[in-house]
């Protein structure tokens, strides 16, 4: 068995190789302009920032429906248009939903995959970036198709069956699909860069490579659900392929694969919150063991919660009963037990040092135990659910887990990870703190406003109402656009960041990265794992000593040609980066 200096100077060996390859990669980079770099990327952080800023533009735009809907909501309960008309009313409700759903938070969400996973793999390497921005742009097209389909989107929302949309709807969500898996090909091919045969894979991008594996399977069927509307009688290009629209057919597939895609932003954030916790806990995690289990579990019942949508359809019993109660139940205890790693992990929150990332994760992690207390107890009732889908109550629940919890901790992400990706520090902490609070005010009052009409039986999907409920419909007016204030405040914030921030040293691989993956390689080795399965290991500095490398090869390959002179060169080479300065693990252990 190898030795721990001999493993770590093997781990040198393979982040110096990657490194080699990324200098090829800056090099390229170097050659285009700013305009080529957002076409086209090869970089890691840039490919990041590109999709982030994409996900903010459409966070203002589905933010300005989702304005139009409240404020009309809010002024008036007969309908009489004040804002927008009773049929444009629905068709914003459509382009809302995909736009915060596909354009804001998914593509944020490979945002954190593109930059998370080469910086905690050591590699710096995007696989297939031509991919990855070819499926970035096709996505953004697709995007846009559905939000050109006109008034006949607004059915999407209404109680009509079969759900009819435009044909340009159909169009753009196909081609969303496609897109979406090309991008899900560049993360999973990422992640197996840094795949090193017999070591363990970190926690954080098991995370990440099981949410992408699961939304690749999930979107089959939705793909498929799609295709069979476009080209049925609803489809409205006249093709009939299929002769009947088949609404039971649509419903099936298409929910088959909805419930799981919700889950694609919290699986994400669950990587990330576990690569980042470590940094404000100032220890690994209390069990990787355990949470790397839940990884298996978490697939399995998140794939298998979405016949509660289908409680009232003429499915098999046996799988309403096992589908809709018992796994939408089950899935409760995987997130339970995560949740309580990370208060365990984290202790006593008065000696934390508190900012603005630790509060956003924090909130994420509360709100998605107040959602799903909220949820449990009605989604799995068959007796309940059909009801409950149609009241205020249904998007109380799911504003809280999009909104509140995955958008919240993203923005946790962010501010944690940001200065990393941009290399200059958040410009005004107070603004920071300003967007936390704004946020969790305005959608804090938004979902209690909702839960409480929903339970009263604020009808969910129309456009005029009983006077009664009108006071919800104000309150959430004014949660809505005190929300939308704190994200102007953090989008002005981010722009003072990246043009006035103050700049922090940058190193090889970013220091976020490099402490998280000691915390967990210490962890791993507390618990009892071998050495030689450990992550690779990361130099303490972040500096990857490329010329070093580059300099024992050489000695190597001029040497007499005996074996160990070879290995003795390599070592030579390596001596600073093993030294007990850049051993974070070693440093951690004493």
């Amino acid at each position: 068995m190898a030795s721990v200096e001999e493993l770590k100077r093997q781990d040198m060996e393979r982040l110096a190789e990657w490194a080699m390859e990324y200098k090829r990669v800056q090099e390229r980079e170097a050659k285009r302009n700013v305009f080529l770099k957002v076409l086209y990327t090869e970089d890691y952080r840039f490919l990041s920032l590109k999709l982030a800023i994409a996900a903010l533009v459409w966070f203002f735009i589905g933010g300005a429906f989702a304005l139009m809907l409240r404020s009309q909501a809010g002024l008036a309960s007969t309908g009489i248009p004040m804002v927008v008309s009773p049929s444009y009313y629905f068709q914003a409700m459509t382009n809302h939903v995909m736009d915060m759903i596909f354009g804001m938070v998914f593509t944020f969400v490979f945002a954190l995959s593109f930059y998370m996973i080469p910086a905690l793999n050591g590699t710096r390497l995007v696989k297939w970036p031509k991919i990855a921005n070819a499926g970035f742009w096709l996505n953004n097209f697709a995007l846009l198709m559905m939000n050109l389909g006109g008034v006949q989107n607004q059915y999407l929302f209404t109680f009509l069956n079969p759900l009819k949309a435009s044909p340009t709807w159909y169009i753009g969500y196909g081609l969303m699909v496609v897109a979406e898996w090309m991008e899900i090909a560049s993360v999973l091919g990422t992640s197996f860069i840094g795949r090193v045969k017999g070591k363990l894979v970190p926690t954080a991008i098991g995370f990440i490579v099981m949410d992408m594996i699961m939304m690749a399977l999930a979107n089959v069927s939705v793909f498929i659900a799609d295709m069979w509307s476009l080209f049925s009688p609803i489809g409205g290009l006249g093709i009939n392929f299929f002769g009947v629209p088949n609404a039971e057919v649509w419903k099936g597939l298409f929910w088959f694969a909805d419930h799981p895609l919700v889950y694609f932003a919290p699986y994400a954030l669950s990587g990330a919150t576990v690569a980042l916790l470590p940094l404000y806990a100032r220890r690994p995690i209390y069990s990787y063991r355990f949470m790397r289990w839940l990884i298996p579990v978490l697939f399995v019942l998140g794939s298998s919660v979405y016949v509660h949508h289908l409680g009232d359809d003429p499915w098999p019993l046996v799988l309403r009963d096992i589908f809709a109660q018992t796994t939408t139940a089950l899935i409760a205890i995987p997130f339970a037990a995560f949740w309580l790693l990370f208060f365990i992990t984290l202790g006593d929150p008065r000696k934390l040092k508190w900012d603005t990332g630790l509060a956003f994760l924090y909130a994420a992690a509360i709100w998605n135990i107040i959602g799903g207390i909220q949820a449990e107890p009605t989604n799995p009732v068959q007796a309940v659910d059909p009801t409950i889908h149609n009241t205020a109550w249904i998007f109380s629940h799911f504003h809280i887990m999009l909104a509140l919890y995955s958008v919240g901790g993203v923005f946790g992400a962010v501010y944690a990870a940001g200065p990393y990706m941009f290399g200059r520090k958040w410009y005004s902490e107070k603004l920071s703190w300003l967007h936390f609070w704004g946020w969790q005010a305005g959608m804090g009052l938004f979902v209690t406003a909702s839960a409480i009409g929903g339970f009263y039986g604020l009808i969910r999907r129309e456009v005029a109402w009983a006077a009664f409920y009108e006071p919800y419909y104000q309150l959430l007016m004014i949660g809505g656009w005190v929300a939308g204030f704190s994200l102007i405040v953090f989008t002005f914030n981010l722009i003072l960041t990246l043009l006035y921030g103050e700049k922090i040293k940058e190193t090889d691989i970013p220091m976020w990265a490099v402490l998280s993956i000691a915390m967990e390689r210490y962890g791993l080795r507390r618990e009892g794992y071998k050495e030689e399965e450990l992550p690779v290991a990361l130099p303490a500095d972040g500096m990857i000593r490329v010329e070093e490398f580059i300099r024992a090869t050489e000695r190597a390959s001029s040497s007499s040609g005996v074996q160990a002179s070879g290995t003795q060169a390599k070592g030579e080479g390596f001596t600073k980066v093993t030294e007990s300065k850049a051993d974070a693990d070693l440093k951690i252990n004493k």
